[in-house]
């Protein structure tokens, strides 16, 4: 592992449609774009900013809607594809032809539609936390488990979604973290800071609203093909999954038979972990995220 120190982080804005949006850069060399999940923003990549950044250009972005990045005015000009266009110009914009992109949560739909829309572009993937849109789709129709844990989707597609999720300061929001030790005072007023900018929480929902993720609910179908734009979604690119075992809101079921969509795969479990691998597990997702790289140069 590189010896060098880390890189001094910069952030920067792009602009594309009616939108601002804010990333933070540092380093120099091959490009990792690095996108975060609900409802985080570019902090939750700061180890990977820091490690990386001395041997890689590494920009790490705030989604539309999210924290410094402004909020489009209708709810249409959200969610995963619209996204996947915002980071493929981002790349254009940085001056490279092709990256390797990281992932986690939302940013795990990004990266996949991102590689399935545009393949040359898209040297490999990294994906932490997040489900490939068939086998997602799969999960919220035929596995138990997973339709009984989609509530929260449910929740964060509804009208008044925002509103609670303000309440009280934060409340509901700050509750997600509150059990996990490995976040600390530090970290949790970064992402406070973050749900505290204007629009920030409305920013955040509006993802769900416009994408519809979840189990059926009432006449309305389950839903989980982000990508249903595209028909074949075989991912050709060399591919890392990362995942925990015990995340409360993605079942394990979502990542068997993965092999059938990724044609060149990679996949840990990281076993008694959460969601939130890149704050639980910094380290361990740096050093399988090194040789991933290196072994696919």
């Amino acid at each position: 592992m590189s010896s060098s120190r880390p890189a001094e982080l910069q952030h920067g804005h792009f602009e594309v449609d009616d939108v601002r949006l804010h990333y933070v850069k540092c380093g120099a060399g091959p490009l990792l774009l690095c996108l975060h999940g609900f409802p985080q923003h570019w902090y939750a990549f700061r180890h990977i900013l820091a490690e990386f950044g001395k041997d890689h250009t590494v920009v790490a972005v705030d989604l539309r809607g999210v924290n410094l990045s402004s909020r489009p005015s209708k709810v249409r000009d959200n969610g995963v594809w619209v996204g996947a266009e915002d980071m493929l110009s981002l790349v254009e914009n940085l001056g490279f032809r092709t990256c390797t992109v990281i992932g986690h949560d939302w940013g795990g739909a990004i990266a996949y539609s991102m590689a399935l829309h545009r393949p040359e572009v898209i040297d490999r993937l990294v994906i932490l936390s997040a489900s490939h849109p068939a086998t997602f789709e799969r999960e919220l129709h035929c596995n138990v488990q997973q339709i009984a844990e989609g509530g929260h989707w449910l929740f964060l597609r509804s009208e008044g979604s925002a509103a609670h999720l303000k309440r009280d300061d934060y409340a509901a929001l700050k509750a997600i973290f509150a059990e996990y030790a490995f976040f600390s005072g530090e970290d949790r007023a970064a992402y406070l800071e973050a749900w505290r900018q204007p629009g920030a929480v409305e920013g955040m929902t509006a993802w769900y609203r416009k994408e519809g993720w979840g189990p059926s609910e009432g006449d309305t179908p389950a839903h989980g093909n982000y990508v249903q734009e595209v028909p074949d979604l075989k991912v050709s690119q060399p591919t890392l999954v990362i995942y925990g075992d015990a995340d409360r809101y993605l079942h394990t079921g979502n990542y068997g038979g993965l092999d059938a969509w990724v044609k060149d795969l990679e996949i840990h479990r990281i076993r008694g972990a959460s969601h939130w691998i890149l704050d639980e597990h910094p380290e361990l997702i740096n050093s399988l995220l090194r040789p991933f790289l290196a072994k696919t140069a």
